[in-house]
Order: C-alpha cells, then structure tokens, then sequence
C-alpha cells in the first residue's frame, strides 16, 4: 500500500485532489441529480458489464504479474486509465457502429502524441504549482469548448484562449525538455518504460471485449425488433438463426440486420425463400424508407 500511495506524482496528487473537491461539490449542490446519477451508472444490465469487465481484466494483470511483468507501483498506472480510456470506451459503445471507430482508437495509440504526453506527463512542478496549474488550464480548456459553440461571435476570445493554452504548453515543454537535457537517465528507466506501454497495452487488450459488448447489444436490438407480434415463433427462430449465420461478428452486417427488422417487416413476414433473402440483404446496403 505504501508503495503505492508513494508511486503518485505531484501531478497525479493534483488531479485527484480537485476530483475529490469537484465531486464533494456535486453531492452537496445538487445531491438529488448526483443520487440519480450514480443510480443510472449501476443499472443492473452495466452491473453485469462491470462484473465481467473485472474479471477480464483481472485475467490481464494476472497473466502479466505470472510473466513477472507487473509490479504493485502499476496499479496506479492502471486506476488512471481504468478511470479515464476503460470506462470512457466502455460507456461509449453505443457510439461504435462500425469496425472504422475501432481501427480509429487503435490509430490513436499508435500516434505520437501518447509519446509526447507521457514525457511532459513524467516531470511534475512542485505540488503547489500543480494544485493551481491543473485547475487553470482545465478551466481556460472548457472556455474555449463553450466559446466554440458561437465561433463566429467569440473568434477574438477563442484566440487569446489558444494563445494561453500555447504560452503554457511552451513553459512546460521547455522545462521538460531542460529536465531531459540535464538527467536523461530520470526519464529512461524500466519502471518508465513499463509506465509509458500500460495504457496502450491495456486500451489494445480492452479492445475485444468492448467489440463483444457492441455486438452483444446490436443482437439485442435485433431481436427486440423481432420479438414483437408480427411474426411467429417458428419464423422469429428461422430468422434469428439466419442473423446469427450471415451477421456473424461482422458489424457492418449487423447494422443491416437491424435495418431489416425495422423497415423490411412485410418481407420478413410473406418473403419464402426467408434465409436466402436475408443472405442478400444483410451483406448489401439496406435502404432506409422515407
């Protein structure tokens, strides 16, 4: 525990600080909408996710500690990214529609930008400076998000806001690149090294069992749809099973399966030759009706 706790940067200290502070501030500001909140975020069919989510990735740590790859300082490491990119794919999976949004998230750990952001991430300002410092730029982040939704009208601001967030990205970079400079060994370490691949490492082997969630949920769309009374049972199965052997794990597919259900019902209900025709259908583009 106390390697731990010994293992949080100045940095780490500040954002878990104004978390703390921020989330404390919810709860007493509006206690009933952060109750709903928390309430909506353990609904019972996530709780499942949850579950199954923790085991997978126990299996994960579990594997790379028997492989003498994990030490207890990574736990620290793996509650950021948990916290942050797990959850985030996580609770956003409804937005991944096709296996394009997965290539993209792989193209992200690949950039450069990971490696840029683990450098200046690796040297900290004393803990005062980084109590003030992460605060301010959040708050000038979020004026430009808010300002942005009127570019037109607050073009002006937008740019000096940019022009802040540029002034203080090049005072960090340069005291980074003068820590670098003076003790490159601080930087280049195997602790470092194992530090700078966990979140990759974990948001590449997070990936499939994500993809198994949004198909998961593209089934239960498509069965729901079926499962109303314009079929029989006996065609409802004939038709589930021909989803299950032409849609496969192939998303594209199944979206088109779930248009089917949805804008071709007089055909799932009279079409004969029923699995030949969802053959067709599920691998071509299927048509929305106007």
């Amino acid at each position: 525990m106390k390697e731990f706790l010994e293992s949080f940067s100045n940095r780490e200290v500040s954002i878990v600080f104004w978390t703390i502070v921020i989330v404390f501030g919810i709860l007493i500001l509006n206690i009933s909408g952060a109750l709903h909140l928390i309430k909506a975020f353990f609904a019972k069919k996530l709780f499942y996710i949850y579950c199954l989510m923790s085991l997978y990735l126990s299996a994960i740590i579990y594997s790379l500690y028997s492989m003498n790859l994990w030490e207890s300082s990574l736990y620290k490491d793996f509650l950021f990214w948990l916290l942050t990119s797990g959850f985030v794919m996580l609770l956003s999976f409804t937005k991944l529609k096709s296996t394009g949004d997965f290539k993209n998230i792989l193209f992200r750990i690949l950039t450069i930008n990971i490696v840029l952001e683990f450098i200046v991430g690796n040297y900290n300002f004393s803990l005062l400076k980084e109590i003030f410092l992460i605060p301010f730029v959040t708050f000038v982040s979020i004026l430009i998000i808010v300002a942005q939704q009127k570019k037109n009208e607050n073009e002006k601001v937008i740019k000096l806001l940019n022009q802040i967030l540029s002034f203080m990205g090049f005072i960090i970079l340069c005291y980074v690149l003068c820590r670098l400079i003076k003790s490159p060994t601080e930087l280049f370490t195997i602790k470092n090294l194992k530090t700078f691949l966990l979140a990759p490492l974990f948001t590449f082997l997070f990936i499939p069992f994500v993809f198994l969630i949004v198909v998961y949920s593209k089934y239960e769309q498509i069965f729901m749809n079926l499962n109303r009374n314009f079929l029989s049972n006996k065609r409802k199965s004939k038709i589930k099973l021909a989803f299950f052997q032409f849609g496969n794990l192939n998303l594209e597919y199944l979206n088109n399966a779930h248009n089917i259900t949805i804008w071709r019902k007089a055909e799932l209900q009279n079409e004969e030759k029923i699995k030949a025709y969802i053959r067709k259908e599920i691998r071509g583009e299927v048509k929305f009706r106007n």
